[in-house]
C-alpha cells in the first residue's frame, strides 16, 4: 500500500465465516455502517467544539472520506484510509482532527461497553441507536475488532456489546453540559437554585456557597441577567436535561440596562398623584422652608443658623 495513505482504523472481521481470511459479500455493508457512524461522530464533535460557528470549514466533508485498498491476511483485516492531510507536512506526528478523535472515542465506547463501564460522556446519546445497524449481519460466533494501529490494542465489537450499547439508549445518562439560563429560584440554606433554559425547561442544581452573590444577583435582576453553567448533567434517554448534576463553573452574564419606557410616569407625576390623595390637614403640616430646618423636622432640634 502507498505510504502517503493515512490509516484511520484497522477494521477486522473475526471468527465464524472469516477464519479462512475471506469476507462474505453480505457483511461488506458493515464497513459502510462503520464509516457512517465514525463520520457522523466527527461532525458532532466539530459542532461541540465550535458552538459559535454556523457552518463547517470548507472541504470539511471531503476530509472525512474513507477508502480501503487491500485486505490483510490477518483473518479479514481491512485498513480504512483517509486522504493525506496537508497539515501533516507542517506538524508531522502531531496533527489530529475530529475524525481521529471520533475513531478514538468510538473505540473507547465499544471497550467501555464490553467491560461494563459507563459509556464516555463525550459520546453523543443521539448516535447510540446507530449501533442497531452496525454489526447486525454478524453471526453469534463472529465479531469485529477495531484498532488504531497495526500493533495497537483492539476493541472487540460483538452481539453482546451491541446489546449493551442499545440498552443504554433507554437509560438516563450523565454527560458534560454548557448551558445558559435565567435564575428563577435561589435558596441560601442548603444552597440550591433553579434556572430556566432557553427552551423553557426548568432544572435545579446545588451550588457552591462561593457563587451565592452571582446567583442572588441573577435572581434579583432576572429580567437583565442570566447565568452560564459549565459542568455535567443528568439527561433522559431522549437527550433532555433532567437536572444539573455538578457545577464546575458559574458565570454571571449581564444582558444590559433596563430599556427606557417613554410611557412610564415621571417621578414628579408620581409625587403629584400621592399629594392629590393626601388630606388638606396633612399637607398643611409639611415644611414650607424646604430642607433649611431638617434637623428640627426630623429630630426636633433647633438649627442655630435659623
Amino acid at each position: 500500500m502507498n505510504d502517503d495513505k493515512q490509516i484511520l482504523v484497522y477494521h477486522s472481521f473475526q471468527g465464524g465465516r472469516f477464519v479462512d481470511h475471506g469476507i462474505d459479500l453480505d457483511v461488506i455493508e458493515e464497513l459502510v455502517r462503520f464509516r457512517d457512524l465514525v463520520v457522523d461522530l466527527a461532525k458532532s464533535l466539530w459542532k461541540k467544539n465550535n458552538p459559535d460557528q454556523q457552518r463547517s470549514p470548507k472541504n470539511f466533508e471531503d476530509s472525512l472520506a474513507l477508502k480501503f485498498y487491500e485486505v490483510l491476511p490477518n483473518c479479514a483485516t481491512i485498513p480504512l484510509a483517509r486522504k493525506p492531510r496537508e497539515q501533516m507536512e507542517l506538524f508531522p506526528n502531531t496533527y489530529e482532527d475530529e475524525l481521529d478523535r471520533a475513531a478514538d472515542l468510538l473505540i473507547e465506547t465499544i471497550e467501555a461497553a464490553g467491560a461494563d463501564r459507563p459509556i464516555p460522556a463525550d459520546f453523543p446519546v443521539d448516535l447510540l441507536d446507530r449501533f442497531d445497524d452496525y454489526g447486525k449481519s454478524l453471526h453469534d460466533d463472529e465479531w469485529i475488532e477495531q484498532r488504531r494501529s497495526v500493533k495497537g490494542a483492539a476493541a472487540r465489537y460483538d452481539s453482546n456489546v451491541r446489546t449493551k450499547l442499545l440498552a443504554s439508549v433507554q437509560a438516563d445518562y450523565e454527560a458534560d453540559l454548557d448551558v445558559i439560563g435565567t435564575v428563577t429560584m435561589a435558596r441560601v440554606s442548603s444552597p440550591k437554585m433553579a434556572i430556566e433554559l432557553n427552551d423553557g425547561i426548568e432544572v435545579e442544581a446545588a451550588f457552591d456557597p462561593r457563587d451565592e452573590e452571582k446567583i442572588t444577583t441573577a435572581l434579583k435582576d432576572h429580567d437583565l441577567a442570566k447565568v452560564r453553567v459549565i459542568g455535567s448533567g443528568r439527561f433522559s434517554s431522549d437527550g433532555k436535561l433532567k437536572r444539573i448534576a455538578k457545577i464546575k463553573e458559574l458565570i454571571l452574564l449581564p444582558l444590559g440596562e433596563r430599556k427606557f419606557d417613554p410611557s412610564a410616569k415621571s417621578i414628579w407625576e408620581e409625587i403629584q398623584e400621592i399629594i392629590a390623595q393626601m388630606p388638606r390637614s396633612a399637607i398643611d403640616q409639611l415644611p414650607v422652608d424646604g430642607a433649611a430646618r431638617h434637623d428640627y423636622y426630623i429630630y426636633g432640634l433647633e438649627n442655630d443658623e435659623s
